[in-house]
């Protein structure tokens, strides 16, 4: 039983690590990209 909870809480921590990581990182990619744009025009 405590093995079947602990799974479930690795699934969800996963879960919730993903959906709040992921548009950080998107956040983070547009930053740098737009970082380069504009050093590339000065």
């Amino acid at each position: 039983m405590d093995n079947e909870i602990l799974i479930v809480g690795i699934f969800v921590g996963a879960g919730l690590l993903g959906y709040v990581v992921v548009p950080g990182l998107l956040v983070m990619w547009d930053m740098v990209l737009d970082y380069i744009t504009r050093s590339e025009e000065n």
